[in-house]
């Protein structure tokens, strides 16, 4: 009989469900809707936590009924998601506020309380990582000050992937590589800390914190509640899971040394690992192993960038997609593929999102005249995203972490063009694989694991995971894209002096 896998990929824009054999094929998939709710303040970017249930429900039913697997074949289900924002719920498991997604800057008001009240070096210190406004901490913080009466009523505390977990199964887990992500551990202990809680001034939360267990590990069974909703066998095991960085990297089998794993997503993810804590870091993060750091330099927009792009600026490209019966990312690739970057003039500040490299950052296009054309404009939203990447990767290699090559996942990884501009920019192999769901992929793996379908993660990546050919960099081109990055990084300092007059 053949084992099948369900991985859970809960992200800022849609919630993937995908059914996986033990090769790691993709048998059925399904996605939610998004659940971003209206702003209703500066800097909220909420999501209705009892809609995401409700749709993740009918996705996993929808995947369960199309792929005509037997749910006593489905092993297990593990389940990824961004880390930071924050979900809680009541002291009796009840929903008290919708869920923050990791670009809610509503907090930045507390970290400026932070370094007033002299806590913020202490902080940073005890979760070896920078904090920003988008972290649970700041946002819980943020609602004893301002809602005191909603969170005088939480009762757990969890991540968005902990949220689905909790619906499953009706246990309270997280696991420590999400948690610590997210700057909730001591990562010296690698266990919570009554000082960082009393640090964070949210110390009456302690009793709310999940248990925290590994990725790996079987925190909860399919209830027969869900059971009878979605379809899956009462009792499947449903793993702790793991943050969707670390699954994209487990996805992409990305464990060997002098590997870099950069994810050109909602967030723009550089990551690698070591055996020692990097100093201003994004995070330094649980591993897979003891001992090991997951070391991460990263920001709040990549593949964001291009998705602003085409719903607002798409319109051209979106009318020849329709006239040609294709997608409108090829005939996007097909423009950006017409600038020889000798040429390109249009430089693209990749910033529509927090946090990013200022807290009051903003995307822009410099150097616009009345000859630049559409194709210019594809072109430096690409490079833009390339440069940010490198501006973290750079971060990386400086600390002393050797890079070989570079296993790109996100949505722009599907595309050659991307792909050649990154081998390019950072001149690096670039490591494509043949999954376009790695961090569902990376979920699934770590359900295998726990369920005993893979002895290990080096045996899951023997069946699971298939690497395409690397995309060579081009040497001819590193003289003009270093000199466009130093150009991209001059413009970076400029503007910092004007985002610094916002505060």
């Amino acid at each position: 009989m053949k084992n099948y896998l369900i991985g859970i990929d809960a992200g800022n824009t849609s919630s993937k469900v995908v059914l996986f054999d033990e090769n790691g094929n993709i048998i059925a998939s399904d996605a939610t809707p998004s659940m971003h709710f209206e702003r209703r303040g500066e800097g909220f970017e909420e999501f209705d936590i009892d809609e995401l249930w409700k749709d993740i429900v009918v996705c996993i039913r929808n995947v369960v009924e199309s792929s005509e697997v037997a749910p006593e074949q489905i092993k297990g289900v593990g389940v990824t998601s961004f880390g930071n924002g924050v979900v809680f719920v009541g002291k009796n498991g009840e929903t008290i506020a919708p869920g923050c997604f990791s670009q809610d800057f509503r907090a930045n008001e507390i970290l400026k309380l932070y370094e007033k009240e002299g806590k913020l070096d202490r902080i940073n210190e005890i979760v070896k990582g920078t904090i920003f406004a988008g972290e649970p901490a700041p946002i819980l913080r943020w609602y004893k000050e301002h809602d005191r009466e909603t969170y005088d009523k939480i009762g757990g505390i969890l991540m968005f992937k902990d949220y689905i977990i909790y619906k499953l199964t009706g246990e309270l887990a997280t696991d420590l590589n999400c948690f610590g992500g997210s700057l909730m551990i001591d990562m010296e202990t690698m266990d919570y800390s009554d000082e960082l809680m009393q640090l964070y001034g949210i110390e009456e939360l302690i009793p709310a914190l999940p248990r925290l267990a590994e990725p790996t590990e079987i925190v909860g069974t399919v209830t027969e509640k869900v059971a009878e909703e979605t379809g899956l066998k009462a009792g499947t095991p449903v793993v702790a899971g793991m943050m969707d960085i670390l699954a994209s990297l487990v996805g992409a089998g990305a464990t060997g040394d002098n590997i870099y794993t950069a994810v050109a997503g909602s967030w723009c993810i550089n990551e690698t690992h070591s055996d020692h804590i990097i100093p201003n870091a994004s995070s330094n993060m649980p591993y897979l192993h003891k001992g090991e750091y997951l070391n991460c330099s990263y920001t709040g927009a990549s593949g964001t960038n291009y998705e602003w792009f085409t719903k607002v600026l798409g319109d051209k490209a979106q009318k020849e997609a329709d006239e040609r019966g294709i997608s409108i990312y090829d005939v996007l690739d097909e423009y950006i593929a017409k600038v020889r970057p000798e040429d390109a003039v249009v430089i693209f500040s990749p910033f529509t999102a927090q946090p990013s490299i200022h807290m009051n950052a903003k995307a822009n296009f410099m150097n616009i005249d009345s000859s630049t054309t559409y194709p210019e404009l594809c072109y430096a939203v690409a490079e833009g995203c390339a440069y940010i990447h490198k501006h973290h990767i750079d971060f990386l290699k400086d600390s002393g972490l050797p890079l070989e090559t570079i296993r790109l996942t996100g949505g722009t990884a599907r595309s050659k063009v991307w792909n050649q501009i990154f081998a390019n920019v950072l001149e690096a192999p670039i490591v494509g694989v043949d999954c376009e769901e790695t961090g569902a992929l990376g979920a699934a793996i770590a359900a295998g694991i726990g369920a005993g379908v893979y002895d290990s993660y080096e045996d899951a990546f023997k069946k699971a995971v298939k690497t395409l050919e690397p995309v060579i960099p081009d040497e001819s081109t590193f003289d003009t894209y270093r000199d466009r990055y130093d150009e991209w990084k001059k413009l970076n300092d400029i503007l910092t002096t004007y985002w610094d007059l916002k505060n």
